[in-house]
């Protein structure tokens, strides 16, 4: 080769990924493929947080389409027991359920890493922050303050107990009348965040109302880890649940900036790949490959909420590439839950309660039908979370 030549550089093609393998990998990672022994509810959140922002119901249905025979007795067990498993506010700053090792990862790890990300958290409410003068890590680090000094005594407040705590500590532009709630308050969204921080996690019930405790009081412990650790962990479980993907989906789905999650993503460059899918650049984890090119076919049917995990991913044409279906499953008006059969959405469905028997109303995606094995299944599913709606009996109605 002569002087001042240049070395061929080798090119690789990114692997070609369906969307059937990119689905197969995502039902088998959110265990929807076969069920888990009946008790492994730790093992049922390490990967993402179960959405929980209609309890006892909300995060009790997505553990039951995962886990055998779970009962409301053994979440609660869990949840105000033994405390292995945590209730906080978590991604876009909404409540979830989470196991307690991965507190860290799933609250503040799910925080803006920059004031502009955090910026994005806030959405609407960075208005009120902005008009205080503040920035949105000071608006964030005096509401976290605050409350954690309220909370220090160990007992539990209701969340607008909490918020009047802050009455007197804040510019009065960050505690804006609120049509709603008749009141002057801190912006909601600001108060989530806060709960993401570590501020508070969710106890027992207080006089009817969700109670809010001390994250600290209640763990016996603070979280401990780091945070900025944490950050590059949730993009990675983000990986492992919903891959092959893309920083913006991550974005979307955490609810950070765009910046943010592309950073996030770049420093778990050398654990992962890129692939194609559908014409797509997407990254996956190179440890879970080898399930992304041979995902475990699916089994059975389960009842997914509305606001399930595996509903969350954000390349919804990857799951349903008809317009139509994707309108129907992610109606907003109606926010149906969704009917899997074999690890396929066949169907959407909404409960209804008629003399303690739980209704649930079955409709079929349009253009496809529900097959016989799958219509018996409905019954045995419906009975199955007849118990988290306090119903002594159950019953599936197929729409023809």
């Amino acid at each position: 080769m002569s002087a001042g030549s240049v070395t061929p550089v080798e090119t690789r093609t990114a692997p070609t990924v369906t969307a059937a393998q990119a689905v197969g990998f995502r039902v088998a990672a959110h265990n929807l493929d076969e069920r888990l022994p009946e008790g492994w509810l730790v093992e049922a959140t390490t990967l993402f947080p179960i959405q929980d922002t209609a309890p006892p119901a909300g995060a009790g249905l997505g553990l039951a389409a995962r886990i055998e025979d779970l009962v409301p007795a053994e979440l609660e067990r869990a949840l105000f027991v033994e405390r292995s498993l945590l209730r906080l506010h978590s991604v876009r700053g909404v409540p979830h359920v989470a196991a307690r090792p991965d507190g860290v990862v799933f609250g503040p790890g799910s925080l803006g890493a920059d004031e502009d990300s955090l910026r994005d958290q806030l959405l609407g409410d960075w208005l009120a922050v902005q008009a205080a003068g503040w920035t949105a890590h000071e608006a964030l680090a005096a509401v976290t303050g605050v409350f954690a000094a309220t909370l220090a005594d160990g007992e539990p407040r209701t969340a607008s107990e909490l918020s009047g705590a802050l009455h007197g500590y804040l510019p009065t532009a960050l505690e804006p009348w609120c049509q709603a709630c008749q009141s002057n308050h801190v912006p909601h969204q600001l108060f989530r965040l806060a709960g993401a921080a570590g501020a508070f996690c969710y106890g027992r019930p207080v006089r009817g109302e969700p109670g809010l405790v001390s994250l600290d009081a209640w763990l016996g412990a603070p979280l401990g880890g780091s945070v900025d650790s944490a950050r590059v962990e949730l993009a990675r479980r983000f990986l492992a649940a919903y891959g092959p993907a893309t920083p913006e989906h991550f974005a979307a789905w955490a609810g950070v900036g765009v910046r943010d999650a592309r950073d996030r993503f770049a420093r778990l460059q050398l654990e992962t790949v890129e692939v194609d899918l559908e014409g797509r650049p997407a990254r996956i984890r190179e440890a879970d490959v080898p399930l992304l090119d041979d995902p475990p076919p699916a089994t059975g049917v389960r009842l997914l909420p509305a606001d399930d995990p595996f509903l969350a991913q954000r390349d919804r044409a990857t799951l349903l590439p008809d317009p139509a279906h994707q309108a129907q499953v992610w109606e907003p008006a109606v926010r149906p839950g969704v009917v899997l059969s074999g690890g396929r959405p066949v169907a959407t469905w909404r409960s209804s309660i008629e003399q303690r028997t739980l209704v649930v109303a079955v409709l079929p995606l349009a253009g496809r039908g529900i097959d016989v094995p799958t219509r018996r299944a409905l019954d045995e599913e419906a009975a199955a979370l007849g118990v988290f709606f306090m119903c002594e009996d159950a019953r599936a109605d197929i729409a023809s």
